[in-house]
């Protein structure tokens, strides 16, 4: 009997033991679970991997009691730690498995755009070819502190401008959603963004937020546009990753949600042959999530400094200086101009999301900086170069800047 009892003691603990550890190996490779453990988001992380090695300890303690009555109570409690930590690592799957995978939060699509296509010039009023875009970040749908006033007048407003032939596209940088592996999230999103902007041509990238946990596959239903495996455009790296031409202004979107996690040779060599293949004459936007500089504040939960990002600029940041003529992030909640290393360096992540505190950080790169309102960045071209605006949430200029051609 006591034979039997052990067996069956080491098979629940081993099953209760492989079934979290399955989950946390998918969850880890999920796009973003990384950084959000590395930012000091380890409560979640750790207690599950608590709940998964805690039917091994009590059954090896069950084991070296032998026999008694000891042995016997610790090893019903040693089934009892694992039969529970079964159900949890069964229940936290499913709840996980069946929002990120399941039914379509939406039947409805904004207008997407194809990074590989793109979208053509047009001409201004004095001929010369033109092209006018919008840039900003941080919705955050699904959130009860957001905006929602602010993004809805930020979209119509540039709906408004795209029907009168002034805006030719809108990008959204990322945390579309609060919770990315939710539907109800992604349902908000996608039909706030198509009742407000039904006809502005979009394009997304993926935020840390819309990753959680899962939520790729989320982002992708609502966003992926190109014509490749899992809506990756044409010469591009994902769905999120790729470069798109509109004459003489270059746009590259790249894949950085928390930090650097995940940005290897692979992506550091197709940055590389990119940056490359545009003419020096050109301008170049490079699009990222997650911010290089940026003016901040200490986070009071995880202690971590949400400003001048130092694994940022020592690992990316010295492939993009001096050759980009604009970096536009979002991820801190503010509206900011920085100038460093022969680059312009713009936050972006006034969308609706919950602003950011006052800073108690101020890069020493910033040149103008806005707190708690609402906007985005519109980039014009023009005969004397590439005009980069912030205005408010009413198209009100707030700071304007030309970057010269070379």
């Amino acid at each position: 009997m006591p034979s039997t009892t052990r067996r069956f003691t080491i098979l629940v603990a081993a099953a209760a033991f492989a079934a979290m550890s399955a989950f946390l190996v998918w969850a880890f490779l999920q796009a973003g679970t990384l950084g959000m453990y590395r930012w000091g988001y380890r409560t979640p992380v750790l207690a599950l991997c608590a709940a998964g090695i805690a039917p091994l300890v009590v059954a090896l303690a069950s084991i070296a009691l032998m026999r008694g009555k000891a042995y016997t109570i610790v090893s019903m409690m040693s089934i009892a730690v694992s039969i529970l930590s079964l159900l949890v690592a069964i229940g936290v799957s499913a709840y996980v498995f069946s929002n990120a995978y399941g039914p379509v939060a939406s039947p409805a699509r904004p207008t997407l755009v194809d990074p590989a296509r793109g979208f053509p010039l047009r001409r201004a009023g004095d001929g010369s070819p033109t092209l006018r875009v919008a840039l900003s970040s941080d919705p955050h749908y699904g959130r009860e502190a957001s905006n929602a006033e602010a993004r809805s007048a930020i979209l119509r407003l540039s709906q408004a401008e795209h029907e009168a032939g002034r805006l030719d596209a809108f990008f959204d940088l990322g945390d579309t959603t609060e919770m990315g592996m939710e539907a109800e999230d992604w349902k908000d999103a996608i039909e706030g963004i198509t009742r407000d902007a039904p006809t502005l041509p979009f394009v997304a990238l993926l935020g840390n937020h819309d990753a959680l946990i899962g939520g790729r596959a989320r982002w992708r239903a609502a966003f992926a546009a190109g014509s490749g495996p899992g809506g990756a455009p044409a010469g591009g790296l994902s769905a999120s990753s790729w470069r798109m031409d509109s004459g003489p202004v270059h746009f590259i979107a790249l894949d950085l949600l928390w930090g650097p996690e995940g940005f290897g040779k692979r992506e550091r060599a197709w940055l590389a042959r990119q940056l490359e293949e545009i003419p020096a004459e050109d301008f170049i936007v490079v699009m990222s999530h997650c911010f290089f500089y940026s003016s901040g504040y200490i986070d009071e939960g995880t202690g971590k400094a949400w400003y001048d990002h130092e694994e940022m600029l020592r690992e990316v940041a010295p492939l993009i200086a001096g050759k980009a003529d604009l970096v536009v992030s979002g991820h801190n909640h503010y509206m900011e101009w920085l100038e460093a290393d022969g680059t312009a360096w713009a936050v972006a992540g006034a969308f609706g999301g919950k602003p950011d505190p006052v800073p108690s950080y101020r890069s020493p790169r910033s040149v103008w900086f806005s707190q708690g309102v609402f906007g985005r960045l519109v980039l014009e071209l023009r005969p004397e170069g590439l005009s980069c605006e912030f205005q408010d949430q009413a198209g009100k200029p707030l700071f304007q800047k030309t970057l010269p051609r070379r």
